[in-house]
């Protein structure tokens, strides 16, 4: 292509864009302005308003309007628009600043459209030094959400590193906040424990003895000997490299990080160790705007029960899935109970030896209480739902004084055995009956395919999707699941609406198959290649000759959500590849975990390639080679198994957690199952794992719900 030609090609782009816009250029749109708007600032002007005032001011003058028109383009979801502007962009000549604007901008829309890895790359190629303030901090913004989601936390960190001390609303201000706290949070504890070069460190050479306050279980009497120590010490710190703001200011951080790691779970520990840190570090930005995390330390105190109660139905019908999820409570327990036995024996010793030192430890402090609180696994009792009324095992529940439930399983029991253990804490593993609980101390932690359809429903929207087609069994299973899709997709669409009328808005469409159906038929129905033979046909009938036509599928369809087993996505999959056309776009399929098992022969998993589906975490992204521990003393478990047994896991690790999740804002937990969160009726809700068959092998697909 000659550069003449590329130059028109250009050119039309850039009028197409304009004129799609400019409909009713005679109309007046929104308020002249002197000149462009701040770019990656709050604007509320409209690209068709801002290419109208760009088509206004001569080139080069222009070009500020053009870019503040991407920005808006990207914000109004018109991305072909927004694309045709910046190859227009592209080819014009930029200033320094201008060039690197506009890569962020591309950055942006990228993000936009889930292309995560395509805005890495068009960030790393930003120029930071040459971007305006507003822009350096979008860039930063940026990419602490792309390591996020990437779940790059030692990436994430440095980047908020850099971000924090640029804000100035006290909101984003306490987000950003919140965000590195969790980030921090997520590495392994060698690294917040490895800078040792902190003002506490620097300390440790001093002979300044402990005092005696420090043997007294009194907080105030701890405080005051810590601060003793501190103001006895202050004139050791001599000939020590003085460190800058910046280190200060990261090391700060590390070392709240380290004691809110080491501590979280224990109350006690915990509000001394945040006190000793800000003698510390008195003047550190983060005090203004502490982590939500660390307030409100008192009212998150976890659970700490001495007997556990746990409701299964341990024979009959459902004998197996119990049995899986009990396998999964018992082994959480063993792993609890070997994880604290060697905290206990780290610190037989009975005091740290610094004040924070490089393992988070906070000086002066006895660790008696919390060497009690680790000694004593607690008592479980395993009650059969099947063979024992819920009055019984109420009755039960209050005669042996049990401090905490797991389950029932069944919903039946959840509704009977609630309105009467309301002074137990119980955590159910499954729904509440009619998104109704009947206390503050009752929750839920269902793993149900309904919850598994919703998840679908945000991903594919957030995918940019604009009207998903499902392929569901017709049974009470199926169309169970299938409505809460639907019912979800019609909420998202929803809200869309309400803030952006231009939106177009389709409701998700279901179509079910049964055991015997003929799923080239069924397929040809849903996809309307039936409708388009029989036109074939009727034109050929009116002409009296054979006709050379292709037949042709529905173009409305842009997502297919298949909720099957794995041998009957094995037979749709194939004739889903020849009912569509073959010169149409090409249909995101996505399916649920239902479909998903274990492949040892990868000859079917080579037949799915291209397909996206969802499962629990660890069956995808094994990062604590849990699931190889399991195979290896249970082995060939099937995957069903293998879900509800990290269930039980989870379940079990929850009882500590579900404090700090019902208090905390923006509180998680990394379970086997997936990131653990708790919604307002005390719902534990689980963010699961997607992934990607290619050439037979699992890759793991970044989720575009935002984990922020």
């Amino acid at each position: 292509m000659t550069t003449a030609n590329l130059s028109k090609r250009i050119i039309h782009f850039y009028l197409v864009a304009l004129s799609i816009l400019l409909v009713s250029a005679c109309t007046s749109v929104g308020q002249d302005k002197q000149g462009a708007p701040g770019l990656f600032t709050e604007f509320y002007e409209t690209a068709e308003y801002l290419l109208q005032k760009a088509e206004e001011v001569k080139e080069p003058q222009n070009t500020e309007w053009q870019l503040a028109a991407v920005q808006a383009l990207t914000k109004e979801s018109k991305y072909v628009l927004a694309d045709s502007v910046i190859e227009y962009l592209q080819n014009k000549t930029l200033n320094a600043q201008q060039k690197n604007h506009l890569l962020l901008l591309i950055a942006d829309n990228q993000y936009a459209q889930n292309q995560l890895d395509d805005a890495m790359k068009s960030l790393k190629r930003i120029d930071a030094s040459v971007i305006s303030d507003p822009a350096n901090l979008h860039y930063l913004q940026l990419k602490t959400e792309l390591h996020v989601r990437n779940k790059q936390h030692q990436a994430a960190v440095d980047t908020l590193f850099q971000l924090t001390p640029l804000l100035t609303g006290a909101k984003q201000k306490q987000q950003y906040n919140d965000l590195l706290l969790s980030e921090l949070n997520m590495l392994d504890p060698s690294v917040l424990n490895q800078f040792n070069n902190t003002p506490a460190n620097s300390r440790q050479s001093s002979s300044a003895p402990v005092s005696d306050a420090t043997t007294n279980n009194s907080f105030d009497s701890e405080l005051a000997a810590i601060e003793a120590q501190i103001n006895a010490q202050q004139s050791t710190n001599t000939g020590a490299t003085p460190l800058t703001e910046q280190q200060m200011f990261e090391q700060g951080w590390y070392a709240l990080a380290s004691i809110y790691h080491r501590y979280q779970l224990r109350t006690n520990q915990l509000l001394r160790g945040v006190e000793a840190w800000k003698l510390l570090y008195p003047d550190h930005p983060v005090i203004d705007y502490m982590p939500s995390q660390l307030q409100n330390i008192p009212e998150a105190t976890p659970y700490q029960p001495t007997k556990i109660a746990v409701l299964l139905p341990l024979t009959g019908r459902f004998k197996k899935p119990a049995q899986a999820i009990q396998y999964g409570i018992s082994y959480a327990f063993y792993n609890q109970a070997d994880n604290k036995k060697r905290e206990r024996e780290q610190q037989v010793a009975g005091y740290d030896t610094s004040l924070v030192n490089s393992a988070g430890d906070v000086q002066g402090i006895s660790t008696r209480a919390d060497s009690d609180y680790i000694a004593t696994p607690p008592h479980m009792l395993f009650l059969d739902t099947n063979t024992m009324t819920m009055q019984e095992i109420a009755d039960q529940l209050h005669s042996q004084h049990i401090g905490f439930v797991i389950g029932p399983l069944l919903k039946p029991n959840v509704e009977a055995l609630l309105p009467l253990v309301k002074d137990i804490p119980v955590l159910a593993l499954n729904g509440f009956p009619a998104d109704q609980r009947t206390s503050s101390i009752h929750y839920a932690f269902p793993l149900s395919p309904e919850g598994e359809a919703e998840q679908a429903a945000e991903v594919i929207f957030q995918n940019k999707h604009k009207k998903p087609l499902l392929i569901a069994p017709n049974s009470n299973f199926g169309r169970r699941t299938a409505a809460a899709f639907e019912a979800r997709w019609k909420s998202l669409s929803e809200a869309q609406q309400a803030t952006d009328e231009s939106v177009e808005s389709y409701p998700a469409e279901s179509h079910y198959f049964s055991k015997d159906s003929d799923y080239g038929k069924f397929l040809a129905s849903a996809l309307h290649t039936d409708q388009s033979k029989e036109r074939i046909s009727q034109m050929q009938g009116m002409l009296g000759r054979k006709l050379e036509a292709e037949v042709r599928s529905r173009r409305d369809i842009d997502a297919i959500y298949i909720i099957s087993k794995r041998r009957e996505l094995i037979f749709i999959k194939p004739f889903l590849a020849v009912t569509i056309s073959p010169f149409a776009e090409t249909i995101p399929l996505y399916a649920s975990s239902r479909s998903h098992s274990a492949d040892i022969t990868n000859t079917q998993d080579k037949e799915l390639n291209g397909l996206t589906f969802s499962d629990v975490n660890f069956l995808i992204n094994d990062e604590t080679q849990m699931n190889e521990k399991i195979q290896a003393i249970w082995p060939k478990q099937r995957l069903s198994t293998l879900r509800l047994f990290a269930l039980g896991y989870d379940s079990y690790n929850l009882i500590e957690q579900l404090k700090p999740l019902q208090v905390i804002e923006g509180y998680k937990f990394p379970g086997l199952v997936g990131e653990l969160t708790l919604d307002a009726n005390n719902t534990v809700e689980s963010k699961l794992t997607w992934a990607t068959y290619e050439d037979g092998n699992l890759v793991e697909v970044t989720s575009p719900l935002s984990s922020q």
